[in-house]
C-alpha cells in the first residue's frame, strides 16, 4: 500500500551527537513524502517531544550518555500515548544476540547498525511508515464503523443483513428485534423467519436480476410484537451475495392515505350531489327567469299600452282644455254684456249674476292649471340660458308687487354664486315665482311676513334657498306638498299646483328639493343641483 503523499509523518531522530542528527535526516529526506523530523540530543529531550507530538516512528541512538536509548523506549512503553508508536534502535554495537534481544524487550520493533547502509535504512523506515498509514487508516475506519453502529442501533428504522441462500439473518439491528419480539437467534430458527421475509420476498432474494440489485419503496405488511398489522417500507441492495435492508414504519402515513381516500370519496360525492343539486337548481332558476321574462314581457307591452294611453289621455285633456277656453271666453263676454243690459237697483239678479262670474272666473283659472300640468309633463330638456339672477328675482318682485305691498312683507336676497348654474330662464323663473309667492301667501297673521332669497354653493352642490316666518307646515302635510292639486291650507285661493310645477322643474336637471318647517314659526325650502365634475387631467 502506497503512502499518501499528503499525509504528513513526523518522525523523531534521537542521538547526542549532531553531525548524527543531520546526516540520518539527509539519508531519509524524500520528496515524494511528506515527512517532518524532530530532533533531540538527549534522552530527556526525546520523551518531552514524544509525549507532545503525533509521532510516525522513533529513530532511538542506543549510547547516550545519561539516559540511554534502552531506558528511553522503556518509559515510552509504558506510557498510553506513546506505547504504540514503533521504535528503530540506532546502535554501534556489535550484533550479538543479546543485545538485540535487549532491545526487543524494551520496545523496539528493529534494528539499524551503523555504519548505516542508505538503501537498507530507508527501506526500513518506508515499511513502517506504511505500516503507521495502514494503522491510522484502520483506525479512522474502526471509527467509522462504531458511529455507524451508534446509528443503526439508536435509529428506529428497520435493518438487517441477510444471505438468502442459507436462509439465514447474519445481522440485526435493535429496531428490528424491537418490532417483531424475536432475536437474531429465533429468526434464524426457521419458526419466525417469515416474520420480516415472507415466500415472495425470498424469491426475490434469491433469484437477483444482477450481482449489485437494488430495489426501493418495497412496501409490505407485517405483524408486529403486539399482533397489530403494520406497513413497512423496504430499501434493499444485494452486496457479495448478501442483502442489506433498511425499512421504516410508514403506518401512520397509510392511514391517513386511507382516510384522505375516503374523504376524497365523500367529497367527490358531495361535489356529484352538490352538482346535481345545482343542476336542479338551475334548470328551476330557468324556468322562473323564463316565466319572468315572459312576465316582464308583457308587463312592458303593458306599460306601452299605458304610457300610449296616457299620451291619448294627456292629449284629450289638453285639446278639451284648450278648447273649453273659448266657450269660457265667450260665457265672460255674454255676463258682461247681460250685466250692462240689466237695470241697475236689481237686487234680486246682480248676486247671481256676480256668483255666476266667480264660477266662470274660477272655471277659466282651473283650465289654466290644467295646461299649465300637461306643459310640464310634456317639456323636454332645453338648453340652459345665460341670465342675471339678480334681474329674474326683481322681475319676480315686481310681478307680485301688490301682493308685497298688501302683506307689508319684507323680501330679502343674498346672491352668493348664480353664473355657474345651468337652468333655463323660464325653470328658475317658475321655481322662485312659486317658493316666494307661497311663501307671502301663506304668511302669518301675527308678524309681519319675511321671506329669505339665498343662493349659494358647496363642495358638491348649487343651492336655492327660499325660507319664511310663515304658518309651516304640519309634518303629516310635509310628505303631500309635492303632489298635484294638493293644499294644505284652504283659507288662500289657490289651484295645488305651484310646487308640482317646481318638483318636475328640479328633476329635470337631476336635482332634489328638501323641505324644514315648523308650525307657527317658518318654512324653508332648499333645491341642489350638482356641479359638474372635474376634470382630474
Amino acid at each position: 500500500m502506497a503512502i499518501n503523499s499528503t499525509q504528513e509523518l513526523n518522525i523523531l531522530l534521537v542521538d547526542d551527537r549532531p553531525e548524527n542528527l543531520f546526516s540520518l535526516e539527509k539519508v531519509l529526506e524524500d520528496e515524494r513524502l511528506n515527512l517532518k523530523f524532530f530532533k533531540a540530543d538527549s534522552g530527556t529531550e526525546a520523551l518531552k517531544i514524544a509525549l507532545k507530538e503525533e509521532l510516525a516512528l522513533i529513530m532511538l541512538d542506543v549510547q547516550m550518555p545519561g539516559m540511554d536509548g534502552y531506558e528511553v523506549a522503556k518509559i515510552l512503553k509504558e506510557s498510553s500515548k506513546t506505547r504504540n508508536i514503533p521504535v528503530i534502535f540506532v546502535t554501534a554495537i556489535n550484533y550479538e544476540t543479546s543485545y538485540v534481544v535487549k532491545g526487543y524487550e524494551f520496545g523496539a520493533v528493529d534494528y539499524l547498525f551503523k555504519p548505516l547502509d542508505p538503501l537498507i535504512t530507508r527501506a526500513k523506515v518506508v515499511s513502517f511508515l506504511q505500516l503507521y498509514s495502514q494503522q491510522k487508516e484502520l483506525e479512522y475506519k474502526n471509527d467509522e464503523l462504531e458511529h455507524l453502529g451508534l446509528l443503526v442501533n439508536l435509529t428506529t428504522d428497520l435493518m438487517y443483513i441477510y444471505e438468502p441462500h442459507k436462509e439465514t439473518f447474519i445481522h440485526i439491528n435493535p429496531a428490528v428485534q424491537n418490532f417483531t419480539g424475536r432475536s437474531l437467534e429465533d429468526l434464524n430458527s426457521g419458526k419466525y423467519n417469515s416474520t420480516i421475509i415472507d415466500p415472495e420476498l425470498l424469491n426475490i432474494f434469491k433469484n437477483p436480476s444482477g450481482p449489485n440489485q437494488i430495489i426501493q419503496n418495497y412496501e409490505q405488511q407485517h405483524i408486529d410484537k403486539t399482533n397489530e398489522n403494520c406497513w413497512i417500507s423496504w430499501s434493499f441492495i444485494l452486496n457479495k451475495g448478501k442483502w442489506y435492508a433498511v425499512g421504516r414504519n410508514i403506518t401512520a402515513r397509510k392511514e391517513s392515505e386511507d382516510k384522505l381516500a375516503l374523504a376524497n370519496a365523500e367529497l367527490e360525492k358531495k361535489v356529484q350531489d352538490r352538482t346535481a343539486e345545482i343542476s336542479k337548481t338551475n334548470k328551476e332558476l330557468k324556468y322562473e327567469v323564463d316565466r319572468r321574462a315572459y312576465a316582464e314581457e308583457h308587463l312592458r307591452i303593458y306599460n306601452d299600452m299605458l304610457v300610449e294611453k296616457n299620451k291619448e289621455l294627456d292629449n284629450f285633456v289638453y285639446t278639451a282644455s284648450h278648447d273649453l277656453k273659448l266657450p269660457i271666453a265667450n260665457l265672460e263676454g255674454l255676463l258682461k254684456t247681460l250685466k250692462e243690459e240689466i237695470t241697475e237697483g236689481s237686487d234680486q239678479v246682480e248676486p247671481v249674476l256676480n256668483m255666476l262670474a266667480h264660477s266662470v272666473t274660477q272655471l277659466k283659472e282651473t283650465v289654466q292649471d290644467l295646461l299649465k300640468v300637461i306643459q310640464v309633463q310634456k317639456e323636454r330638456m332645453e338648453e340652459p340660458d345665460n341670465f342675471d339672477c339678480k334681474e329674474i328675482i326683481e322681475e319676480i318682485k315686481f310681478s307680485i308687487k301688490e301682493l308685497i305691498e298688501e302683506s307689508g312683507a319684507k323680501v330679502i336676497t343674498d346672491i352668493q354664486r348664480c353664473d355657474e348654474l345651468k337652468l333655463t330662464k323660464s325653470d328658475f323663473r317658475s321655481i322662485i315665482y312659486n317658493l316666494m309667492s307661497n311663501a307671502i301667501k301663506y304668511r302669518s297673521p301675527n308678524r309681519i311676513p319675511e321671506v329669505l332669497v339665498k343662493m349659494y354653493e358647496t363642495d358638491e352642490h348649487f343651492v336655492i334657498k327660499v325660507s319664511d316666518n310663515g304658518l309651516g307646515i304640519p309634518e303629516d302635510q310635509q310628505q303631500k306638498l309635492f303632489s298635484i292639486f294638493k293644499r294644505v291650507y284652504s283659507h288662500v285661493e289657490g289651484s295645488g299646483i305651484g310646487l308640482f310645477i317646481v318638483k318636475k322643474a328640479v328633476e329635470r336637471y337631476n336635482g332634489y328639493i328638501t323641505v324644514e318647517s315648523a308650525v307657527d314659526k317658518g318654512t324653508e325650502f332648499k333645491i341642489f343641483f350638482n356641479k359638474p365634475k372635474q376634470s382630474s387631467v
